[in-house]
């Protein structure tokens, strides 16, 4: 699977009255996405804004933020399973809007109103301090301020959210269809030098408890629930092949734009067949409700990796949840029994004075872990 990323950089944004691209300027005709958006009936009125980094703007109520991206040539389409048939993506030529996201702010009635299947939402300043917490500081956000119909239901509300970011995104990424990029990219696991070493990337996803409206995670539109690890390829993720729970992308839960920019996936393309040989990435649900179901996702994952081959393993988890941190550590623990060195990458949980237990469980064989800050 050999995957292009175009990518066309927005350095301005200015409504008008087309969609278009013209040296770093993107035009958005308002109107028309609106129209786009006001396609779905469970939206009741919808508007449009754009911040930009260094002015003195928060954007409040954000449930997701997703870079603009569209499949040019090459099987299936960018979100596949939600913005058409279920495809394997990942091969032909994608083209991206860089340094801009489409973010929604959306109001609905929520059904459910307090524990982890309420509905959240996060903030981002574009000037201060503030800004430096999060990428969207630095991006321009196009931002959807969305109003749903009094009486969806929470499924419906992720879904009619979703499917209006992701449209509006794709739409705009259209505009770059016969245009030549900036910058052209050029992603595939090709057969290399034997002796680089082996190299497989876990990447570990925190799902909510199965009755839950959504799980938080979806793989081609198909929410992540009690399956075991799954192998795919890298350059599904650039196509939007795993997607968020829509009501809840802010504060420290993930959203599609982290998906689909994912550093660490890129940085292991850019260096297969160079420093190491990328076998590939093990998807793995976390947050077994029991003990038993930990053991044997950490055991399927190892197991995994050891019939790819590898011969090292990165594994990382973006959330602090301690019910997940016991599924990684079992199976950084399974993977160092087998003989695969690992790596952990991990946030910690210093509480608020940087004084609490950083490590809620622990096992031997974690001796390479990597701290990516303290929430």
């Amino acid at each position: 699977m050999r995957l292009e990323l175009a990518t066309f950089p927005v350095r301005d944004v200015q409504f008008g009255s087309q969609i278009a691209f013209n040296k770093g300027t993107l035009t958005v005709n308002k109107d028309e996405l609106i129209k786009l958006i006001l396609e779905d009936k469970r939206v009741s009125l919808a508007d449009l804004d754009v911040a930009f980094p260094g002015e003195k703007t928060r954007i409040v109520k954000i449930h997701d933020a997703v870079e603009p991206r569209v499949k040019v040539s090459g099987p299936g389409c960018v979100f596949p399973g939600i913005l058409g048939p279920v495809e394997t993506v990942g091969e032909g030529t994608t083209h991206a809007l860089s340094g801009i996201t489409v973010m929604p702010s959306a109001e609905y009635r929520p059904t459910i109103l307090s524990g982890t299947e309420a509905r959240s939402a996060g903030i981002v300043d574009m000037w201060g301090p503030g800004a430096l917490l999060t990428p969207f500081g630095a991006t321009i956000n196009l931002v959807l301020m969305v109003k749903l119909v009094d009486g969806v239901s929470e499924l419906e509300a992720h879904e009619a959210i979703q499917s209006a970011e992701f449209r509006v995104a794709r739409r705009l990424a259209e505009a770059t269809r016969n245009l030549a990029p900036e910058r052209v990219e050029a992603f595939e696991l090709s057969i290399c030098d034997p002796s680089l070493p082996r190299v497989v990337y876990i990447l570990t996803c925190l799902t909510e408890w199965h009755q839950a409206a959504h799980s938080g995670i979806a793989y081609y539109g198909f929410p992540i629930r009690e399956s075991l690890p799954t192998l795919i390829h890298p350059n599904e993720l650039l196509d939007g092949a795993i997607t968020v729970d829509a009501r809840r992308g802010g504060g420290v839960h993930t959203t599609t734009w982290i998906w689909m920019t994912h550093p660490i996936v890129l940085e292991l393309l850019r260096r297969h067949g160079k420093q190491l040989n990328f076998l590939g990435v093990i998807l793995q649900r976390t947050r077994f409700e029991t003990e038993f179901g930990k053991q044997v996702s950490a055991t399927c994952a190892s197991q995994m990796a050891r019939l790819l081959g590898a011969e090292g393993a990165a594994i990382t988890r973006i959330v602090t949840s301690g019910n997940n941190f016991v599924d990684v550590m079992l199976t950084v623990q399974a993977l160092e029994k087998k003989g695969i060195k690992t790596v952990f990458l991990t946030p910690e949980w210093g509480g608020k004075d940087g004084n609490e237990l950083p490590l809620v469980f622990y096992v031997p064989e974690a001796t390479a872990m990597v701290s990516t800050g303290s929430f």
